[in-house]
């Protein structure tokens, strides 16, 4: 793959999912090609899928099999789908970076902490003792660089809405990812605080050339991307509206 060639491949992938007695299916044959460097906006109504997309494309979860039917999701030429948990394990520590809408800091633990568990999960507790100075290092020029260098001591209780998405997007950037999955991350946030949000992100991403997938129901925040794609009727359509 060149540096501005596809990094995510997504192929006929479809998800279904069962409630009780009843199947929802979400995604119908999703075809996506996403190229290193960019930053693709996903729109799409509530129920489109969007949050399902992400989770596929991360490794949470897996797409369907379907009988004499293939599909694929692929980082790199690599495909993911078929991965056991272990190696699945390496790539969401390794390879992607997620950010949420609701943050999923872990309260007890401070912001210096709360971003370093990032590192702890890709080490493992024996490698992060042998690599903590350099992962607290990283923490604290990612934490620095969004404003929070004061902030190091503060557990999330003790901050805006807007710092601790700060916290989880310096989580999310602490393995140093080539893809970042953001999953509405300004959706709990006024509009100042989350303009603020995405231009840290655009910033560290421009500045790291970081590939970008991110999910919003906004389409002021949609135009702002590199690209724009819709889900619709569980398939995606490109928009060239934006």
């Amino acid at each position: 793959m060149s540096e501005t060639g596809t990094i995510l491949n997504v192929t006929n992938v479809r998800k279904t999912y069962t409630l009780g007695r009843v199947k929802v299916p979400v995604l119908h044959g999703v075809d996506l090609d996403v190229r290193a460097g960019e930053w693709i906006a996903v729109l799409g109504a509530s129920g489109s899928g969007k949050s399902t997309l992400l989770h596929l494309m991360g490794g949470l979860d897996r797409p369907d099999r379907v009988k004499g039917e293939r599909a694929s999701i692929s980082f790199m030429d690599r495909e993911i789908t078929s991965l056991g948990s272990h190696a699945l394990d390496k790539y969401r520590a390794r390879d992607v970076g997620f950010v949420f809408q609701f943050y999923h800091l872990l309260p007890e633990l401070d912001v210096m902490s709360n971003v370093c568990v990032g590192g702890m999960i890709r080490h493992g507790r024996l490698g992060y003792r042998t690599n903590r100075k350099s992962i607290q290092g990283r923490a604290s020029e990612l934490l620095g660089r969004f404003g929070l260098g004061d902030r190091l001591g503060h557990r999330p209780a003790e901050l805006s809405g807007g710092e601790r998405q700060r916290v989880a997007i310096a989580r999310a950037l602490i393995n140093e990812p080539r893809v970042l999955l953001a999953d509405e991350p300004t959706g709990n946030l006024d509009q100042k605080t989350g303009d603020s949000i995405l231009d840290t992100i655009s910033e560290h991403r421009a500045s790291a050339g970081l590939t970008m997938v991110m999910v919003t129901h906004d389409e002021r925040i949609a135009a702002r991307a590199d690209r724009v794609i819709r889900l619709v009727d569980g398939r995606v359509q490109e928009d060239p509206g934006l």
